[in-house]
């Protein structure tokens, strides 16, 4: 007699206790109901061999004498939902649906559906276990179709974010990456209508194990697999029809974050933070505008410039109180603040600060310096000009991209109520490295353009000038137009085009041309699956008409015609960290940290990169055979960067391992390594007005003229504007809430790369524990270097620097 009924599909009543006792013989009962509910086929060809191996008919008999016979085979879920960076506000559980799942789907040796009803977490890091007995012919789980699906008739909204699903097979486990949102759907309404407009695929298929390339695949289900999840990828994210008339990186067609695929969307928790930091800013401008609105009224007829540098600072220090700012960055700031007036501290941010890679060598000065006056002789301690320069030491930076740029201000003087300009000057600074082994500068040029001014030129103090001396005042006041000019310069060139735009056409590209199960697509996923949202949302709320750049900047609203200058001019070999720092030759300047430290990263990424792929492309001709490759690269020339002339020097095809490894360690470092060095220092370099501003609100003085405290407080930014800039570099500056970076740390809260990546072969994991020591390493390194520093340069320690770009 049957410890179950021989009615299918009923327990008696003291099931529970005998159940305890069987080694859990309930679940396995469940696991053959299951098979025999879902396919009737394989039900009858399970009870024939069943009845040939001699078992009897009941559903206890044939499940475990099935087993016994080696005819059927316990296969062991563990479903992993929900994110490892949680928002923190809000722990549930999903229960809008069932997960169902397909092993080896397509081929001769396909399952029948495994349907799951469970209470997933939708939202903290969890996992699920269930086991399921199936056809031993199933064998071993190879690939893996994971679906979601809802009996509900109600619409759904909430996606499932499954992290990874792992089989436990004959004592060995089987990892199936996911890493993706799916939307349940009711097959019986709409055949996953519902799913599509959620932005979700009604159903992912993961492949087990090693990265592979299309042509090692033997399978045909395998095959189609792959293709299918490209096809459903392009559906999901195509390229902007790119027909406005700048030059500029290609980008999603997609306008609205809201309406972009679910997967390329952010968590819950840094979409929270993002809408908590965007209506700070709003209200911090709508506080401008009612108090000028008001101030009008009362008779307030002139903008409120500030009275001291002091003023500044004490501005600072209440807006950080009022907005409860954090103390570290905080802090940060009043290191600039205390050392921001010395040239040594001017040469230290243009090397080091959010800027760091415009400084080159010259061998002749621009016909534009052709009308300087001689340097005073204390300027160059005794030295010839034009010997030194000769020998290589005369370094420059210039802002000539800001030629076709006009002045700013549209938004700005809604905000301040008053007509103030916001003044675009082109500025040139001259270095000198010293026969004391020290970079100083020695000279700036001003010219304003859009004024029709002839441009003036501006040398340091003797070391005995007063802090009130025209000489030391009009140093400073030509450093600040430098600065701003500069600014310029970072926020569109250096920051919005080179660390965003350029970032997001080679994410869009990766995902439309390369698989989930594809090698490069293992690599690079940590490194881009941030960056095309972010951008959608910088060009709703920061670079459009009337956007944040309007009003904090002097070029705001001409931000696309300095983009499409460096586009014109724009090459990859400008990405190649190694190759810009031999061609602005700058490789033994002294105190040029960023150098050094993006060098060091740039070495470990590479050899990173280097061992992971030679464990797949172990000749030269597979990278040449690879056609995923192939179409990866075609559309990244051929409509990444089909605006910019010669097509940016993108190449057609890799045709060796060795070319191949410094084209993905280029893409990873710039999407990382790159962002961090020009973006999370704003807020310490752009909070105290006078040593960046943003804008000045007055032309240059004329060559000659006699600068005071109050020339230099009347070419500042008024109050208003300083309040934005402080509240707009600080919410830029800041961590996403999810952030991911390379070095994890358990007690901060910070997800590593190897809790962030769909790599699951041992082989493979292995070149990632090995990168992590040598980061390490590398950190420690640094660390010991900072110790001697008044400001330490840490802005791209392993532990400080994000896998990708999200803010």
């Amino acid at each position: 007699m049957s410890c179950f009924s021989s009615k299918a599909g009923q327990l008696p009543k003291n099931a529970k206790t005998r159940r305890a006792k069987s080694f859990n013989l309930y679940k396995m009962y469940k696991g053959y109901r299951y098979m025999r509910a879902n396919n009737k086929e394989k039900r009858e060809s399970v009870a024939a061999d069943a009845a040939a191996a001699g078992c009897s008919s009941t559903p206890f008999d044939v499940t475990v004498r099935t087993i016994q016979a080696g005819i059927v085979e316990p296969y062991v879920f563990i479903i992993h939902t929900g994110s490892n960076n949680p928002d923190k506000d809000k722990i549930a559980k999903w229960e809008d649906g069932r997960m169902n799942f397909v092993i080896n789907p397509g081929s001769d040796r396909e399952s029948p559906v495994c349907n799951v009803k469970e209470l997933f977490s939708a939202n903290r890091e969890d996992c699920v276990r269930v086991s399921r007995f199936l056809n031993a012919a199933i064998g071993e789980p190879v690939q893996l179709k994971i679906g979601v699906e809802s009996n509900k008739l109600e619409i759904i909204k909430e996606a499932l974010y499954i992290r990874e699903i792992t089989i436990l097979y004959k004592y060995k486990f089987y990892r199936f990456p996911v890493n993706d949102y799916l939307y349940p759907h009711n097959p019986l309404l709409n055949k996953g209508g519902a799913a599509y407009d959620d932005g979700c695929p009604p159903f992912v298929i993961s492949r087990c194990g090693r990265a592979t390339f299309l042509e090692e695949e033997t399978e045909e289900a395998i095959t189609a697999a792959r293709a299918g999840e490209l096809e459903l990828r392009r559906k999901y994210l195509g390229w902007s029809d790119n027909t406005i008339e700048y030059v500029l990186p290609g980008s999603t067609k997609e306008e609205d974050y809201d309406k972009l695929p679910r997967y390329l969307k952010f968590k819950n928790a840094r979409q929270k933070a993002f809408q908590m930091n965007l209506k700070r800013g709003a209200n911090m401008m709508k506080k401008t505008v009612i108090e000028n609105k008001i101030g009008k009224a009362f008779g307030k007829d002139t903008p409120e410039y500030f009275s001291s540098l002091d003023e500044f600072e004490t501005l600072f220090i209440e807006q950080c109180e009022e907005n409860k700012y954090d103390l570290g960055m905080v802090y940060d700031v009043m290191m600039i603040i205390k050392y921001w007036k010395t040239d040594e501290e001017f040469v230290r941010q243009n090397l080091a600060g959010i800027n760091p890679a415009r400084i080159h060598k010259i061998s002749e000065l621009p016909e534009t310096w052709n009308e300087r006056p001689d340097f005073p002789e204390h300027v160059l301690a005794g030295a010839n000009f034009q010997e030194e320069l000769a020998a290589g030491r005369i370094f420059f930076i210039e802002t000539n991209w800001l030629e076709v740029v006009g002045d700013g201000g549209s938004l700005m003087n809604i905000l301040t109520g008053f007509d103030l300009p916001m003044i675009v000057c082109l500025s040139d600074c001259l270095f000198y490295w010293d026969k004391q082994d020290v970079l100083r500068p020695i000279a700036i040029r001003i010219e304003y353009k859009n004024g029709k001014e002839a441009p003036s030129f501006w040398f340091p103090p003797p070391a005995q000038a007063e802090e009130d001396s025209h000489e030391y005042l009009s140093w400073m006041l030509a450093k600040m137009y430098f600065n701003s000019a500069n600014m310029q310069i970072h926020a569109i060139v250096t920051h919005f085009v080179k660390a965003h735009a350029v970032v997001e056409t080679f994410a869009i590209a990766t995902y439309r041309n390369l698989p989930r199960q594809h090698p490069i697509h293992k690599l690079l996923l940590p490194h881009v699956q941030g960056i095309i949202p972010i951008n959608v949302q910088g060009r709703q709320f920061l670079t459009k008409a009337a956007g944040v750049m309007s009003a904090l900047m002097s070029a705001g609203d001409k931000l696309w015609h300095l983009a499409d200058v460096f586009m014109k001019q724009f090459r990859i070999d400008q990405l190649v960290f190694p190759e810009d720092i031999k061609k602005r030759g700058v490789e033994d300047i002294p105190g040029y940290h960023f150098r050094d430290d993006g060098m060091a990263w740039w070495k470990n990424l590479r050899q990173y990169c280097q061992e992971f792929l030679e464990l797949h492309y172990t000749s030269d001709k597979l990278v040449q055979d690879d056609t995923e490759l192939l179409a990866f690269l075609d559309e990244l020339r051929n409509i990444g960067f089909a605006k910019v002339p010669e097509k940016a020097n993108f190449p057609e095809k890799l045709t060796t391992v060795t070319e191949l490894v410094d084209y993905i360690t280029m893409i990873m470092w710039n999407s990382s390594v790159w962002h961090t060095a020009v973006n999370f220092g704003q807020f310490n370099y752009l909070a105290f007005i006078p040593n960046s501003p943003c804008s000045m609100t007055k032309g240059p003085p004329a060559q000659g003229d006699i600068i005071t405290m109050e020339r230099i407080l009347t070419s500042l930014p008024v109050r208003e504007m300083a309040r934005v800039q402080i509240d707009i570099s600080y919410s830029l500056s800041l961590f996403s809430p999810v952030e991911k970076f390379y070095l994890g740390s358990v007690r901060e809260e910070k997800a590593g790369l190897k809790t962030e990546t769909t790599i699951v072969d041992e082989d493979e994991i292995a070149c990632i524990d090995r990168l992590n020591e040598r980061l390490s390493k590398m950190q420690a390194e640094m660390d010991k270097r900072n110790e001697g520093l008044n400001i330490p340069y840490n802005i791209i320690k392993p532990d400080l620097t994000p896998l990708t770009v999200q803010t």
